[in-house]
């Protein structure tokens, strides 16, 4: 990958006036080196989105009757392991930069907090500064969310979801989606059903926006900065495949279910408009790449009069908890 990076970094360099010959190559070093760097940092974040993202879906793998109707609000709470808030790396991994005073560190991820960690790097004999990235300095992350459900033909059902922005210090972040369920016991099965079975498939879009203190990349205190950066911009998007069972006991409903989730990520830095930080979007284009996950649910449901009150743990890059109270419209 590191071939191609460079390869593509160096065929933007080239296309930039701006740059000489010799600043193209060191250009386009050290896009390879911000590549992989920024890679690290922000793949946490699309983990930890697309697990919470996948959550709280359905309650039973029975579809609701056609034409009913039900407005959920839910809670989703998803702890980060220490091992997600952090990332090692080492100068004999970068092409360009090196990490001021040490051969190796740790530094955050979007998932962890600040540190004061710099690298060093040369453009055309000019010496540079660059500091690690700032994480949302938080040991988890929880949302509320509110979830429609419509019943349509065939015991199959619609599902709309919306969580407004949330703010956690100067970040926020939001998740919209939608998704169809589908029962699949009424092909299984001919009169009472022991078990319920369904399809579900959802789509969504995890729009996460970390802002941090202004930094310049400058070589020293009286040239331009090669770039400002104060922030970056991480829209995670999930589709999810999941089989359901669930089995109704008195007034609970127990469900399980395994998902696959394919997920992809847009992400950019933001700051000022000059060619530096315009020609690191573009080759940050490359984090877009799919990824794959698979996770599984264990829930439980409690029904009284239009109510319902379910709970949910879900298992897989990371352990989420979905806690929700659905109200029966009709």
């Amino acid at each position: 990958m590191k071939f191609k990076v460079t390869i593509l970094c160096c065929v933007f360099a080239f296309a930039k006036a701006e740059f000489s010959k010799s600043q193209s190559n060191d250009l386009g070093n050290v896009l390879t080196d911000l590549l992989l760097i920024s890679d690290r940092y922000v793949q946490p974040a699309a983990e930890a989105s697309v697990m919470q993202s996948s959550a709280g879906w359905y309650q039973s793998a029975s579809s609701l009757d056609k034409y009913k109707i039900t407005v959920a609000l839910h809670a989703n709470a998803l702890v980060f392991p220490s091992g997600k808030k952090n990332f090692d790396i080492n100068n004999d991994e970068l092409l360009n930069l090196t990490i001021r005073g040490d051969e190796s560190t740790t530094i955050p991820t979007t998932l962890g907090g600040e540190q004061r960690t710099f690298f060093d790097f040369t453009i055309d004999g000019d010496l540079y500064e660059f500091q690690a990235f700032e994480g949302i300095d938080t040991g988890f992350l929880a949302y509320p969310f509110l979830q429609v459900g419509v019943g349509l033909w065939q015991e199959t059902e619609l599902l709309l979801r919306y969580s407004p922005n949330i703010k956690i210090d100067k970040s926020d972040y939001a998740i919209y989606g939608i998704g169809v369920k589908h029962n699949l016991s009424q092909y299984l099965f001919k009169g009472e059903r022991p078990v319920e079975l369904a399809f579900l498939t959802s789509y969504s879009l995890f729009d996460l926006n970390l802002s941090f203190n202004p930094y310049e990349l400058r070589s020293d205190d009286n040239s331009p900065p090669l770039a400002v950066i104060d922030g970056s911009l991480v829209d995670a998007h999930a589709v999810l495949f999941q089989l359901i069972g669930s089995k109704d006991y008195n007034d609970w409903t127990f469900s399980s279910g395994v998902a696959y989730n394919r997920s992809w990520i847009d992400y950019e830095l933001s700051g000022d408009d000059g060619i530096f930080l315009q020609t690191l979007n573009d080759v940050l284009s490359i984090l877009s790449e799919t990824q794959h996950s698979y996770k599984v649910d264990l829930g439980a449901t409690y029904h009284f009069n239009n109510w319902d009150l379910s709970s949910q743990l879900s298992a897989g890059d990371f352990i989420n908890l979905n806690i929700g109270g659905i109200y029966h419209l009709n």
